[in-house]
């Protein structure tokens, strides 16, 4: 039955119309605990839509941002105690498979109250393609986390983490210009992140609040920083 829900959720927030940059990620220091423990969320939250800049003929003039509004979801599995396999998806943007060893506190499954970190990694990639499908897009990524939290109880966790992230695009222009037609961009924007949020949690079942700030730097685009408030929620076996 998860494996028929998660397929289902696969093709309805998979399919690539769009350049877009994750904002919230809602990935907790904490891991499942012990062997095969695992949990699934669904998030709503914002991220960060790019968009080769065209006006003027060319493609060295870097992307225009925008912030749009975006579900998704955070599948997490446990290998062991202390590592975590999970798989994360922002709906059109690329998908983020990585791993997680924490080496301070409890697993989650211990519910023990105390200072919790531990370091991620996720690497992804996807085909993407403007709304307009004049740009089509080749997006390769990779994430640097660092996660802190200190859980207060078996319900409330505080947490917060830094991350730094890569994303290479390359594409190529589809347009009734001559002058742009066959044109093929390829940029790198840089992404740092500071994340706080709490997970409130009765039994199987939680919600996360998280509030990110994040500035980006493109190839041949002023940098921008943005603020970025999501929300998830989920179940736990």
């Amino acid at each position: 039955m998860r494996i028929i829900l998660l397929i289902c959720l696969f093709f309805q927030v998979s399919c690539a119309t769009k350049y877009l940059v994750p904002g919230n990620r809602f990935i907790t220091p904490e891991t499942q605990g012990g062997a095969f423990r695992g949990q699934v969320e669904f998030q709503q939250t914002k991220a960060n839509q790019l968009t080769v800049n065209t006006s003027n003929g060319t493609v060295d003039e870097g992307v225009n941002y925008s912030s749009i509004s975006r579900s998704g979801f955070l599948l997490s599995n446990s290998l062991f105690e202390q590592f975590d396999l999970f798989w994360s998806h922002i709906g059109s943007a690329n998908s983020m498979v990585g791993g997680k060893f924490q080496f301070i506190g409890a697993p989650r499954t211990a519910a023990g109250a105390g200072h919790k970190m531990s370091l991620a990694v996720a690497f992804g990639g996807n085909e993407h393609e403007t709304e307009d499908e004049t740009v089509e897009f080749n997006l390769q990524g990779k994430e640097y986390l660092l996660l802190y939290g200190y859980r207060l109880n078996a319900n409330v966790f505080p947490y917060a983490s830094f991350s730094y992230a890569t994303y290479n695009f390359s594409g190529e222009v589809h347009s009734s210009d001559p002058t742009l037609n066959g044109l093929e961009p390829e940029m790198e924007t840089t992404v740092k992140s500071l994340s706080g949020g709490v997970e409130l949690s009765m039994d199987a079942f939680f919600a996360k609040f998280e509030t990110t700030y994040q500035q980006l730097a493109t190839s041949d685009t002023k940098d921008k920083s943005v603020f970025l408030f999501g929300y998830s929620f989920g179940i736990s076996w």
